[in-house]
């Protein structure tokens, strides 16, 4: 589950830009949806913007923190508040630079919003919304590190929309038009966990799905344990330290993993059976290349006997096909060792 939208500008408060008890505010809150705490995040940033109306601040992070929880839920059906949040967020930071071109923190909530807003558009395969947001917010981000390059936070969203970009692009980096980014957007994202102020945590796991896509398991590996270890109760990190341990190939420390997130999202009241469907696929797998064939088609099994409502049951067709491609290999094995006996 790649954090890069949740709240992975948490940098975003320096030492000179809100006063010490709204800093401190914000800490709690970003770690608290680290944490998977939603409820309480939202009620903290709701508290700042009664109390800051016309702060930009308190409605972005409002609007992460409902972005995090629908990511974990793998349901977006407050999609519209979150766009009504980040619509705010845009506004207010608008109105700001108007009184203050040189306000950097108005560019920095802004370009996040439009980055936010370029995320969830990626999510709902609506490509052409999420290229037009993604270049506005990177924009403004990269504006802001223009007036402040030592503005080392912002450095984070900037390199990662450089090395995404690039990656997603694939062959056509040839192109004159299409620069091959990736590197410089590595090196922006190690230099915002090196120097920012608040971002380590958080940048070091963008950085292990980076080092994923790349196929630099090791080092990815290494991230993904330290954030693990930091934080154990964070689904967010979890996650990123299975799909570590599963795309390496390393069954036997994958499959304790994909059983915690299975009994954690099994017992979450909002369970719409996507991520539960996730977790007995990869479990499934899992046992078959131990060759724990019976165990194997017992969680395709569990998966198949699963009735999610109408949105999910088309987002997971391909995993129910893959689950009975499964079932039948598992019986064909063990078919074969009944003969060989």
């Amino acid at each position: 589950m790649l954090l890069f939208c949740c709240l992975f500008i948490s940098g975003a408060i320096a030492e000179n830009a809100l006063p010490r008890s709204m800093r401190q505010a914000v800490e709690e809150g970003i770690e608290r949806t680290i944490m998977n705490d939603f409820n309480g995040a939202a009620a903290i940033f709701r508290e700042m913007i009664a109390a800051e109306p016309d702060n930009p601040c308190g409605y972005f992070y409002l609007g992460a923190t409902l972005q995090a929880e629908m990511l974990d839920l793998e349901n977006y059906a407050r999609l519209d508040t979150f766009n009504q949040l980040m619509e705010q967020t845009i506004d207010l930071a608008k109105a700001r630079r108007e009184n203050n071109p040189q306000d950097v923190w108005a560019l920095f909530f802004e370009g996040s919003a439009y980055l936010y807003r370029s995320f969830m558009d990626s999510k709902r395969k609506k490509m052409w919304g999420a290229y037009r947001n993604a270049v506005k917010g990177a924009g403004r981000l990269e504006e802001a590190i223009r007036r402040d390059s030592t503005f080392y936070d912002a450095y984070l969203g900037v390199g990662s929309y450089k090395y995404w970009k690039s990656s997603k692009a694939g062959a056509l980096t040839w192109l004159p038009f299409l620069a091959d980014d990736r590197e410089l957007g590595i090196e922006m994202v190690e230099t915002a966990i090196d120097r920012g102020q608040f971002v380590k945590l958080v940048g070091r796991d963008q950085l292990a799905w980076i080092l994923i896509d790349r196929g630099e398991m090791a080092r990815a590996l290494e991230l993904a344990r330290d954030n693990h270890r930091r934080y154990p109760e964070s689904r967010f990190f979890l996650w990123t330290l299975a799909e570590i341990y599963y795309r390496s190939e390393q069954w036997d420390a994958a499959l304790p993993r994909y059983r915690e997130l299975l009994e954690a999202v099994q017992v979450l009241p909002e369970n719409n059976h996507y991520n539960e469907i996730n977790c007995l696929l990869h479990l499934a797998e899992i046992h078959f290349q131990r060759g724990e064939f019976e165990q194997a088609e017992a969680r395709a099994l569990d998966l198949l006997a699963l009735r999610p409502e109408e949105i999910v049951w088309k987002r997971t067709d391909r995993k129910r096909e893959r689950a009975r491609e499964l079932i039948d290999m598992c019986r064909r094995e063990k078919a074969g060792e009944r003969l060989v006996q």
